[in-house]
């Protein structure tokens, strides 16, 4: 199997797709609301792949 590679600012689909998530809903409830950070340029939404690395490791348990 090849690793898949992601741009440095994704989409929500390609967010999704990174953490294994099956919807933009579940992202947006759970992962944003609790403190993702997501880049907006106009109308244009982004999440950093460095950012949803560190939101990942600040919540390992």
């Amino acid at each position: 199997m090849t690793a898949k590679t992601y741009p440095r600012f994704m989409t929500m689909s390609q967010a999704c797709e990174y953490l294994n998530i099956k919807s933009v809903n579940t992202l947006k409830d759970r992962y944003i609301a609790d403190g993702l950070k997501v880049t907006v340029v106009g109308s244009v939404k982004r999440i950093d792949i460095k950012d949803i690395d560190s939101f990942m490791e600040e919540h390992k348990i």
